[in-house]
């Protein structure tokens, strides 16, 4: 993949098959695929959604969002149930431990050209040397023999602090690649507000507007947060417009940033 001209990047795709197979049918078929995070839960087919996705082999890369990594948690005996999750299907396929390996050993954040892809964010503090650092610390663990080990403390709202060790360390870590939306002036993550900028309370931000973020002139992909819509901003590619919602599926052929997206139906109540 880092020797091809071009990449196309797809949004949240949370297990919308169909919405997906459309999509994809508008994309090249040479073209490398590189997925932003949550392929999976909360849609209709999140085990045939993976399938299709492994099945493309070294042509598709996964960026790992915060639904991924709730598979792996499960999947690892840490996961917390929820009600609207749609993850069983996979973790009782016969093919189960096939398709979790192949999700661990995907990426916190991926480089393509002068293009970097994170799920949600990178936390302001980090530059991207550090991002880049840290996220290999991670994977890392991910793809080691003890990684079910490694997963059994992975919720909660950790901070980052450059004085962290072990599961609170991880936890940050995470939360700063899958988490975050909103900052302060001061570039601290609040992970409670998950409405769209305008609607917030004055003090806090998007990440990416952080005066303060580290990684303002490096160029960003990301999804996570759908009520942020499609942005395209000379640093800053937000890509989650809301499929699972009965928004639509995006995705963008760079260098180009050309824009594929499909109408989707509402798979999901987010109030439901």
């Amino acid at each position: 993949m880092q020797s091809a001209q071009n990449v196309t990047v797809i949004g949240d795709v949370h297990g919308c098959l169909p919405s997906l197979q459309k999509l994809l049918s508008l994309i090249p078929e040479d073209s490398p695929l590189i997925f932003i995070g949550d392929i999976i839960n909360r849609g209709p087919a999140s085990l045939e959604t993976l399938r299709l996705i492994y099945s493309f082999g070294d042509r598709a890369k996964l960026i790992l969002g915060n639904h991924d990594m709730h598979l792996l948690a499960t999947a690892a005996g840490a996961g917390k149930a929820n009600r609207r999750d749609t993850i069983d299907e996979i973790l009782n396929a016969q093919d189960a431990q096939q398709l979790i390996d192949w999700v661990r050993h995907q990426y916190l954040l991926y480089q393509w050209n002068d293009y970097t892809f994170v799920h949600a964010a990178i936390d302001p503090a980090w530059s991207l040397k550090k991002a880049k650092n840290l996220a290999a610390e991670v994977q890392n663990q991910l793809r080691s023999e003890n990684w079910k080990d490694y997963l059994q403390d992975m919720y909660g709202k950790d901070l980052w602090d450059n004085d962290l060790t072990g599961a609170a360390r991880m936890r940050a870590i995470l939360n700063g690649f899958t988490r975050i939306r909103f900052v302060d002036k001061k570039g601290v993550p609040d992970y409670k507000v998950k409405d769209a900028p305008g609607s917030t309370p004055k003090h806090l931000m998007p990440w990416f507007e952080c005066p303060c973020r580290k990684t303002k002139d490096d160029n960003i992909v990301f999804g996570h947060w759908s009520t942020l819509g499609l942005v395209i901003k000379e640093h800053v590619i937000a890509l989650d417009t809301g499929c699972v919602w009965g928004g639509a599926l995006s995705a963008i052929q760079l260098p180009e940033r050309k824009i594929f997206q499909v109408k989707t139906p509402q798979y999901c109540d987010p109030f439901g």
